[in-house]
């Protein structure tokens, strides 16, 4: 992987079909547009094969600053539940460009609106199984997602439910509490899925993506959230909470062992303490109520 900056092309000119990057990958439709940068549906000119080119609006120092870290980091990770990095380079204006494998799948909140807004309990464990797996990966290789929410687990298209974990551009070496590309005084997150110490701006572990991870199982299974509200609102109830104490079930939803309810809620928990000690154990735990809920029929 390296700095291509002798292709000239800028952000601009590759804002349209055709347009060819880092002299090697094809445009071929835009798949997302956020604050960072646009994400493309792109092709290998040499072989074909799909890619998804993510390219940073020109001209913030900053958020380049965050594409090469999550190329860089994601370098360290090779698991089927993260997303992988293809290629990463600059255009002719200064704009980061990071090439990453194609997933044809949609993301966790609209795969569960196609559902009625709520999915079946087993269908959201196994996910979840899935997505601890690639934080265990992630967390293992010393980096922390922080940002662990439903726009970033995608579900892949096909028979079998499968995840990979996306965006890390706000994640960050786990030993390295100092090395935030940050605005002094600024929390980097998504507020209804931050840890309370992630939104105390306290120190962080991989025990942050946990929480947000029971946050999103949490949400799938119910349909709603654990904690409502927005802004400070939001923040200061969590902040104030030990942590939800019920999980009610949306109606027609199958019953959930009391063993499942248990695990959602201590993944929830405000105090890093009471929550598993790491993404493995929290991925054993729940493969164990999944295999009990079988053996009992």
């Amino acid at each position: 992987m390296t700095d291509r900056s002798e292709d000239r092309p800028t952000f601009d000119s590759i804002a349209r079909e055709g347009a060819l990057v880092l002299g090697r990958y094809v445009v071929e439709a835009m798949l997302g547009y956020g604050a960072a940068g646009v994400v493309y549906q792109g092709r290998t000119q040499k072989t074909g094969a799909l890619v998804a080119i993510k390219v940073q609006h020109a001209h913030n120092t900053v958020q380049r600053a965050r594409f090469e870290r999550e190329a860089t980091l994601l370098r360290r990770i090779n698991h089927p539940n993260v997303v992988g990095v293809v290629d990463y380079g600059v255009l002719g204006d200064g704009a980061a460009v990071v090439v990453m494998e194609f997933v044809d799948g949609v993301d966790a909140a609209e795969y569960a609106r196609a559902r009625g807004g709520w999915i079946p309990w087993r269908d959201a464990a196994q996910l979840s199984i899935a997505l601890l797996d690639g934080l265990s990966a992630a967390h293992e290789a010393g980096v922390l997602h922080r940002d662990v929410k439903p726009d970033n687990v995608l579900i892949e298209r096909g028979e079998r439910l499968s995840v990979k974990l996306v965006d890390f551009g706000i994640a960050r070496v786990a030993d390295d509490q100092l090395s935030q590309i940050t605005v002094a005084g600024q929390i980097l997150g998504s507020l209804p899925y931050m840890a309370p110490e992630q939104i105390a701006g306290d120190p962080i572990d991989a025990r942050a993506d946990l929480y947000a991870a029971g946050t999103l199982l949490y949400e799938l299974v119910t349909g709603k959230r654990p904690f409502a509200g927005a802004g400070m609102r939001m923040g200061m109830a969590k902040l104030a909470s030990l942590g939800p104490t019920e999980m009610p079930a949306p109606e027609g939803a199958e019953p959930w062992p009391k063993a499942f309810e248990d695990f959602v809620l201590r993944m929830l928990r405000s105090n890093p303490d009471e929550r598993p000690a790491d993404a493995a154990s929290a991925k054993h735990a729940l493969e164990r109520v999944l295999r009990d809920a079988r053996d009992r029929g």
